[in-house]
């Protein structure tokens, strides 16, 4: 006897991701593709021998290689500084860009956004090339200040995004009870605006912070003698020949990065539970 399966069922089985052949392999290979040659990178950053993927044993002499060597911190104080500036830069333009874009009909909301957002559709190298031109173009030359420039334009959208998520989260009920309470612009602002938006600005700035800290190409193209971001200097440091310095490197990155998601995630979640 033939059981007839109800229409609903029958989709939900057939959109289950279990139907699929091959399904499993692919997430497992991905993740494998993903996660190992990270751990690669930290099991060889305690490696005692003098390149990168050859182990000779257990040792912490490339962490003290690294924390004293003058070159390495003197790039990574370079990516410190701008990574900071231009995160400061950013945020508090996709601050003043989300206030104003909410009072924007919807076509000119999505222009707006759609043209602010550009960078992260752009393909990194020609802007790069063009950010280039533009600083010969105005009588600057590669540096420090072209690339808080390069750096602050590009960081905008990501500092943005979590924002105005932040922004369309809240509604207006909040906004429109301080009005009727006489509460002008900037008091409302300060008073109510900006404390409710602290969990997207924490996410959008350390966001900022680590895509800055990351960039490697338009890095490369404005960079100048003495103001070496720390991502230019180690692929200089690999074309000379790769050492377990690298992978020390490589794994302090990776530390900085779990702990900014880590804090990313956890911010909204602890605002909400203080909220309740």
């Amino acid at each position: 006897m033939t059981i007839a399966l109800d229409p609903a069922r029958r989709s939900r089985n057939a959109m289950n991701p279990r139907s699929f052949p091959g399904v499993a392999f692919i997430a497992v290979f991905s993740l494998v593709f993903l996660y190992v040659p990270m751990l690669i990178t930290v099991i060889y950053a305690f490696n005692a021998g003098d390149q990168a993927l050859v182990w000779e044993g257990f040792s912490l002499q490339w962490f003290v290689y690294v924390m004293t060597n003058h070159a390495i911190i003197d790039a990574t104080v370079v990516s410190v500084k701008l990574a900071t500036a231009a995160t400061v830069i950013a945020v508090v333009i996709a601050i003043g860009f989300v206030l104003s874009v909410q009072e924007l009909r919807r076509r000119g909301s999505a222009l707006a956004t759609g043209l602010l957002t550009a960078p992260l559709l752009v393909p990194e190298v020609v802007m790069a090339v063009a950010t280039l031109a533009f600083i010969r173009f105005i009588g600057l030359q590669p540096g420090f200040t072209a690339l808080l420039l390069a750096h602050a334009t590009f960081c905008i959208p990501f500092a943005m995004m979590p924002i105005r998520s932040r922004l369309q989260s809240l509604g207006t009920e909040v906004f429109e009870a301080g009005a009727d309470l006489g509460a002008t612009t900037l008091p409302m602002l300060r008073r109510i605006t900006l404390p409710l938006l602290v969990p997207g600005i924490i996410s959008g700035a350390l966001l900022s912070f680590v895509i800055s800290m990351d960039d490697y190409i338009i890095s490369a193209f404005l960079s100048s003698a003495g103001s070496t971001p720390l991502p230019v200097y180690l692929f200089g440091l690999i074309r000379r020949g790769a050492n377990p310095a690298i992978n020390v490197v490589a794994l302090l990155l990776l530390a900085l990065a779990i702990a900014v998601t880590t804090v990313t995630y956890l911010a909204p979640t602890r605002k909400k539970r203080t909220a309740r």
